[in-house]
């Protein structure tokens, strides 16, 4: 049977952190790095669990905890401990989260200090005031708000692939986490005018919970490349932004050449497409899934990179 609101709720309410090492979707993830042996050895020893990887960096998350940690060059893909020791990406990056909410846009989790992030190894990961100290104010490490809830997609690491995680879900579900991405574009267009943008709002990074009405939300991780336009950014985020239009396949005007919407609009348009296209399939492929194992139905996502639904489901119930 396809998972229900009450059993969505009770992800949200009680979630499970499963370790990934081993897990076959994701590619080539860090398997750990020199420097960080003794702050990770502290992780091991209290509990922490890599619980979700991305290009950059992975997620580290605790049952008891209401935070997550965020290491460098802890994630997937073709060199991910590239970025081990090059902490101006989660130095901007806690930047954007204090600018975000500050301005009042709470889709974006709530960041910990340095000073209050040194204090968090040191009383609840077992990691010594000296290393705790060293990792935070070198920004290896970032400690933010852990937003429980289910990820609309999972980083395989594989380019652009996605292991989208919601289609095991009931239809009234999968509705509702669409009207979910329609209001996160709309709150996503307030920041925009504010002169705040996200530029990477992709499955990945677009995590289904339950906001305080009790309803499903849909709110925002990964700020590494966010900017405020009205001050200046780092020149490696204005440079992989620029690259990001022409990745991501951005319309431009014909007659001008100029771009017709920022990345914040045309992601948030691609990423509701998926869900649309989810909303429509999502029965057929339950079935089909559950009668072949092999079954896999794929749907385009930014110019011919593919989502494929079917390999998503078994994961989903337990079966990939």
């Amino acid at each position: 049977m396809p998972i229900s609101r009450s059993q969505f709720k009770t992800m949200v309410r009680s979630p499970e952190f499963r370790p990934i090492e081993g897990d076959s979707r994701f590619y080539n993830l860090a398997p750990g790095y020199w420097v960080y042996e003794e702050m990770l050895a502290g992780l091991q020893r209290s509990g922490w669990v890599r619980f979700a990887p991305g290009f950059k960096a992975g997620l580290y998350g605790h049952s008891q905890s209401g935070y997550c940690i965020k290491i460098l060059g802890m994630g997937v893909g073709e060199n991910p401990l590239y970025f081990c020791e090059r902490g101006y990406y989660l130095g901007h990056e806690r930047a954007m989260l204090e600018d975000f909410r500050s301005h009042g846009f709470d889709f974006a989790p709530q960041p910990l200090s340095r000073d209050e992030s040194v204090r968090f190894l040191v009383d609840n990961c077992d990691v010594n005031a000296r290393q705790a100290e060293m990792r935070v104010y070198r920004d290896d490490v970032l400690i933010t708000e852990f937003i429980a809830g289910i990820p609309f997609a999972s980083q395989t690491g594989r380019f652009l692939n996605y292991d989208i995680n919601v289609v095991g879900f009931e239809d009234d579900v999968l509705k509702d986490m669409l009207a979910a991405l329609n209001r996160l574009k709309s709150e996503l267009q307030k920041a925009n005018d504010e002169q705040l943008v996200h530029n990477d709002p992709m499955p990945p990074n677009i995590i289904f919970t339950i906001g305080e009405d009790g309803n499903i939300r849909a709110r925002l991780v990964d700020f590494e490349l966010a900017q405020n336009l009205a001050t200046a950014s780092p020149e490696f985020v204005s440079n992989s932004v620029a690259e990001l239009y022409l990745e991501r396949d951005v319309p431009r005007n014909p007659n001008t050449g100029k771009f017709k919407m920022n990345l914040d609009q045309h992601l948030m348009h691609e990423s509701i497409s998926v869900a649309e296209e989810i909303v429509r399939t999502a029965p057929q492929v339950r079935s089909l899934a559950d009668a072949l194992d092999i079954v896999s139905i794929s749907i385009p996502f930014l110019g011919g990179i593919s989502i494929d639904l079917g390999r998503a489901y078994r994961f989903a119930r337990g079966k990939g």
